[in-house]
């Protein structure tokens, strides 16, 4: 990942955060990102694919040598 990219990235999540603080419901704007961003089900459940933790095929890889 570039430093550019870094910088867009934390630009990116300081604005939202932004957002979410200035909101007037700052609570339900946490949970409508958490929806936005796939994280939470259209109930407000964790996500069947986040449940039990962080998928498998996200899990860094080690390496032995």
């Amino acid at each position: 990942m570039t430093q550019e990219l870094v910088d867009k990235v934390r630009a990116y999540v300081a604005e939202r955060r932004k957002q979410i603080d200035e909101s007037e419901d700052p609570r339900q704007a946490s949970i409508d990102h958490l929806k936005e961003i796939g994280y939470l089900d259209e109930n407000g459940e964790v996500a069947e694919r986040y449940r039990g933790g962080i998928p498998e095929y996200c899990k860094p890889v080690t390496r032995t040598a």
